[in-house]
């Protein structure tokens, strides 16, 4: 079937990790709901920014039609202008992450940066299609809402899934190298993912959940590879207070987190919006799919704006973090470049 939707379409489309197929959903302004909103069992497409303001709300889009395989065709007339932070910006900046961790005031915070890539694609279908054949172990999606943009990536974080049996999964995700260096994982990289699982399992704990750990093992994600630990467990209760204990977790925010939190909103140059926030199905077909928004970009008509970033702790060398960056940012920008024909290179 095929689909044209348009700047004021509110829309979802999604291709699940190992799925061959992908679907749409489609709705109109007025079935897009508030989060909080949003009852325990009923269907929708979540999307969940980092931290919630009056630009980027935590928003549930409420299916009206749900379409399978739509060849669709779709061209971003959204217009910004992101703060994109250079390569010689952004090492000051994990610079100073660095040294408020060694001066104890955390454990772990999470930097970013946003890089530009300038293209003009007509049609992103193409580049959905691209991503979902080159990116299959991940979720790949392309979501547009009126008044707040449009996002697309290939992530590769679940953050919780439950399927027909009630039982949930979630996952500890960090430490990053190269595919092609498979050498040993450094003490950074160990340190980094150990404190992701120990927040794991101490929110498991807290909720009383009977969990299996599995890991930690490789897992690898585009053009990198992560340390990664699955946990399974019965859920017996709703998702939403789960999703909300383990969001924002240490791979994306820090430890303690809350403060993490706040230290990133008043210190990074740019607003993280969707990027680290969450999105997915929940209450269909009898299961509940929500992933951790890395690896995406925001769309906008003349460029899509990369957002890419790592675990800084008292270990992290910046120059080594500002490669992390780059080999992140290759996930997406190899593609564009592919498919889209950029106008410029990347710029930082």
């Amino acid at each position: 079937m095929k689909v044209n939707l348009t700047h004021t379409d509110t829309f979802a489309i999604y291709s699940l990790p190992n799925e061959e197929h992908h679907f749409l959903v489609r709705s109109s302004k007025k079935q897009v709901i508030p989060f909080e909103s949003l009852s325990p069992d009923e269907s929708a497409f979540v999307f969940h920014p980092f931290t919630e303001t009056d630009h980027s709300p935590a928003l549930a889009i409420l299916p009206e039609q749900i379409l399978m395989n739509p060849v669709f065709t779709f061209c971003s007339e959204h217009t910004g202008n992101p703060v994109s932070l250079s390569e010689s910006s952004y090492v000051p900046l994990v610079e100073q992450f660095v040294d408020e961790i060694q001066q104890g005031g955390f454990h772990k915070i999470i930097s970013s940066r946003i890089i530009e890539k300038f293209a003009q694609p007509d049609n992103l279908y193409p580049l959905f299609m691209k991503l979902k054949e080159q990116y299959p172990l991940a979720f790949v999606y392309l979501v547009n809402i009126p008044d707040v943009g449009c996002w697309m990536g290939a992530t590769p974080e679940i953050l919780l899934t439950i399927d027909e049996n009630d039982i949930g999964e979630t996952v500890a995700l960090a430490g990053t190298q190269p595919l092609l260096d498979l050498s040993d994982w450094g003490k950074k990289e160990i340190t980094e993912q150990a404190m992701v699982e120990q927040y794991m399992a101490n929110i498991l704990i807290k909720r009383k959940k009977n969990f299996r750990k599995y890991g930690p093992y490789n897992a690898r994600a585009g053009q990198v590879v992560h340390l990664k630990t699955r946990f399974t467990f019965p859920v017996n209760s709703g998702w939403k207070e789960v999703a909300m204990d383990i969001h924002p977790s240490p791979a994306v925010c820090g430890l303690p987190k809350e403060s993490a939190r706040e230290f990133i909103i008043r210190t990074e140059p740019h607003d993280r919006e969707y990027y680290c926030g969450f999105l997915g199905p929940v209450n269909w077909n009898g299961r509940t799919d929500l992933f951790v928004n890395l690896r995406c970009m925001q769309v906008f008509s003349d460029k899509f704006a990369l957002y890419v970033g790592g675990g800084i702790t008292f270990d992290s060398i910046p120059e080594k973090e500002l490669d992390e960056t780059r080999w992140k940012s290759r996930t997406l920008s190899d593609i564009i470049e592919t498919v889209c024909q950029p106008t410029q290179h990347v710029i930082g």
